[in-house]
Parts: C-alpha cells; structure tokens; sequence
C-alpha cells in the first residue's frame, strides 16, 4: 500500500534540493495527440481542438518525461502561472512507468492533481481520494523523486513549503508525467532550475502538518 508521510521542518531547502537538479523535456512519441508541446519540449497545455469525452479530470491527457530513471535523486520545477494570468486551476504532475501505454489513476503512476474547484489529491490505490489544501495556490511546484528511499516529494517553490512525500516502492524506469488539464490561460511549463550559489543564504522549507501516515508494509 501506498503511504503519504510529513518530512521534517527544515530538513532541506530549496537550494539544497535544486543541486539534485536534472534537465526534464517532454516526449514528443509518447505524448497525447491533443497536446501542443513547444520545440523546445518544455511547454505543454491543451490544444483548442481537444474535447473531453467524459465528465471529470481528463486524465488520459498526458506528457511523459525523455528521461527514464531507475535510482539516485532528482529534482525539478515546473511553472503554474505567468505574468499577468491566473495560476493554473487544472494539471496533474508525478511519475510513472516507463512501459505504460495508457494512463488511469492506477498502479504504475504516482501523481498531485489539482481539480479546480474539486480541489488537490493524490493518487492512490485505495478508492477514496485523499483530499489536500495547499494555500496559497501554487505557482511553481518542486518535484523531488528518491527512487532508492521510494518517496515522492511536492513543494511550494515560491512559498518555501513542503506539501507531501508519497511513499512506495518503485521497481523497473520510471519517467517524469505532466497533464495541463483543459481551459486554464496559462500552459504547465518546466523550468530550467538556477545553478546552487553556495554562498546564498538557505532559508528552511517550511513543512506541511502530517496528512496521512500509514505504517504498514507496501
């Protein structure tokens, strides 16, 4: 089983994260066919074209990542908002396997979604959704994959907060998932992160209060 464990406050900060920082592009072959992905495979969002053919989260609308991981850490952000345009309402960001030809919210991905109005969850294997809060709304998320250690880590950049470590064991190459949802203004951008100054001044991230813990083995 899943588990959504809380790190401790401080433990690293932003730049610490950010020297675990890896080079993320989209893949164009594997991406969906109603995605406008820019030349450079770094931005994403929905064509005007596309319609949902159900009620609810498109999720079939995704992204992989080009590069495949099977240990170490690695880090990297994505943009939510723009100058000038609301943050995004609608995305989901995570990992999944590498040999998934189909995406559902099952087994093989591990993901934070934001629903609009119906709000933040996780995916999980368990039927009910775990409902989250995060405020403000996040303009810029830091994504911290720890294939050894199986975790799965979410961050307010712009906040300096921790939002959620998922917990699992992950076997086989995993890839990077974006999905831009549908309507919002602006598009889910990956970001190139800046190089760690050593001599910056390393504010802690503040972390979320525990979501869930579940001690029992995967």
């Amino acid at each position: 089983m899943e588990k959504l464990i809380k790190k401790a406050v401080g433990e690293e900060t932003i730049e610490e994260l950010r020297k675990h920082a890896v080079q993320i592009t989209i893949d164009r072959e594997r991406s969906h066919p109603d995605l406008k992905v820019t030349k450079d495979c770094k931005m994403v969002r929905d064509a005007p074209e596309y319609k949902p053919t159900g009620e609810g989260f498109p999720y079939d609308l995704c992204a992989f990542g080009a590069q495949r991981f099977t240990s170490g850490r690695h880090y990297w952000e994505v943009s939510l908002a723009q100058k000038d345009t609301p943050p995004k309402h609608y995305w989901l960001i995570g990992v999944a396997k590498h040999d998934r030809s189909a995406f559902t919210p099952s087994s093989g991905s591990w993901f934070l979604c934001s629903d609009g109005a119906n709000g933040f969850y996780i995916n999980s294997d368990t039927p009910v959704k775990l409902s989250l809060t995060p405020t403000p709304r996040p303009e810029q998320l830091g994504v911290l994959l720890d294939y050894d250690l199986g975790q799965l880590s979410f961050y307010n950049v712009k906040e300096r907060k921790h939002l959620l470590t998922m917990s699992t064991r992950f076997t086989g190459s995993v890839v990077p998932l974006f999905n831009p949802g549908v309507g919002d203004q602006c598009p889910l951008i990956i970001r190139d992160c800046p190089e760690p100054v050593e001599s910056a001044v390393e504010i802690p991230v503040e972390s979320s209060e525990p979501l869930l813990s579940n001690n029992s083995d995967p």
